[in-house]
């Protein structure tokens, strides 16, 4: 399980069709057997997972943010990497 608090307000949003996106550029997640994962998105929807084996990003997928405050529409189902 994961918490995560954003701040309103950011002076400069990111924007994907002329949406802002108020969210975080990167987290830091722990699973249920202790083990992190570092993610980072960008705003042309883009989610990566840091590979300490790879020693680099990995891209997981593309997702849209919706309107309606819903999960974001993921072009396929993302699968965490796991190490």
């Amino acid at each position: 399980m994961a918490e995560v608090r954003l701040i309103p307000g950011n002076p400069a949003p990111a924007v994907y069709q002329n949406t802002a996106i108020e969210m975080a550029s990167a987290l830091v997640a722990q699973l249920q057997d202790g083990t992190r994962v570092f993610l980072r998105y960008f705003p042309t929807g883009e989610i990566q997972q840091w590979s300490a084996v790879k020693d680099g990003w990995i891209p997981l997928g593309h997702c849209t943010p919706r309107r309606d405050g819903r999960s974001p529409q993921c072009d396929a189902p993302l699968r965490l990497v796991r190490e």
